[in-house]
């Protein structure tokens, strides 16, 4: 089973719909037994909802892509 800091390296690819098959059934393993990565999926979730729902933080697609993968790439990075 993924251990958290895996868990967390990867779950932005989950919440996009991106992950693989594979990994996509690592991730929701991990899930099924670990309460405080559901905790932190469902704020993100409802966080992501909150802020597109109320248009207050808009950025273009093209300006979104470097952030996601500056910070995803930093999680991982963290995990060696």
């Amino acid at each position: 089973m993924l251990s958290c800091a895996e868990f967390l390296a990867e779950f932005g690819d989950y919440l996009d719909g991106a992950a693989g098959p594979e990994l996509r059934a690592k991730l929701e393993a991990h899930l099924n037994e670990c309460k405080a990565c559901q905790v932190i999926v469902d704020s993100t979730r409802k966080t992501i909802r909150i802020v597109t729902d109320s248009d207050s933080f808009t950025l273009p697609a093209d300006k979104v892509e470097p952030i996601v993968t500056d910070v995803m790439a930093r999680i991982r990075q963290k995990r060696l």
